[in-house]
């Protein structure tokens, strides 16, 4: 299963289920069933419940109008995979989302909004180490690339100074977890 994110203001969350496997064991993207969530709020939880997309090409009309009901979430940006945990940014409300797929949930796991001293600002890639950790990159912001732990700590990891006018961009482990990498989409 591949989940996705749209960058719009009133952008979706969505699936992608194959109908197949490649002889590899990866997903065959050549047919499949694409969903969109839709997020119910009941007693403080917020559930996703999926809907299958009628024109998932969106020919006649685009994949965000098909369902109406369906959640709308402002400016999805980067997106990681972790276990069964699936954690995304939005770049218009500076959150990160975790949603859990064993339990169909969704939490919000960063709102900038909320902390009365938030380090994270600026939110938009995300890369996810081997014990769990989210790296957020920031787009503007402090320039940081800030982890966000299990636990709720929030701690920046490094600040790109005088690149004033550029992102963090494409932070990506190597294969067996020892090295980071990032950039400065148009540092000097």
């Amino acid at each position: 299963t591949l989940y996705l994110t749209e960058d719009r203001t009133d952008g979706r969350f969505y699936r992608f289920t194959p109908d197949t496997l490649t002889g590899a064991g990866f997903a065959d993207l050549s047919a499949g069933t694409l969903a969109v969530a839709q997020v119910i709020v009941e007693q403080g939880v917020n559930t996703v419940v999926w809907h299958d997309l009628p024109d998932p090409l969106g020919l006649a009309r685009p994949t965000s109008r098909q369902v109406p009901w369906s959640t709308p979430f402002n400016g999805g940006e980067g997106i990681v995979a972790f276990g069964d945990r699936i954690a995304f940014t939005t770049k218009g409300d500076n959150r990160v989302w975790t949603y859990t797929v064993a339990t169909q949930t969704l939490a919000i796991t960063d709102d900038e909004a909320s902390n009365a001293n938030p380090i994270l600002s600026g939110v938009d890639n995300i890369a996810v180490n081997f014990a769990g950790e989210y790296l957020v990159a920031e787009d503007n912001g402090d320039m940081q690339l800030v982890v966000l732990s299990p636990a709720g700590v929030v701690l920046p990891l490094l600040q790109l100074v005088g690149h004033d006018d550029s992102e963090i961009t494409g932070p990506a482990f190597s294969p067996d977890g020892t090295r980071l990498y990032f950039s400065s989409q148009r540092g000097t």
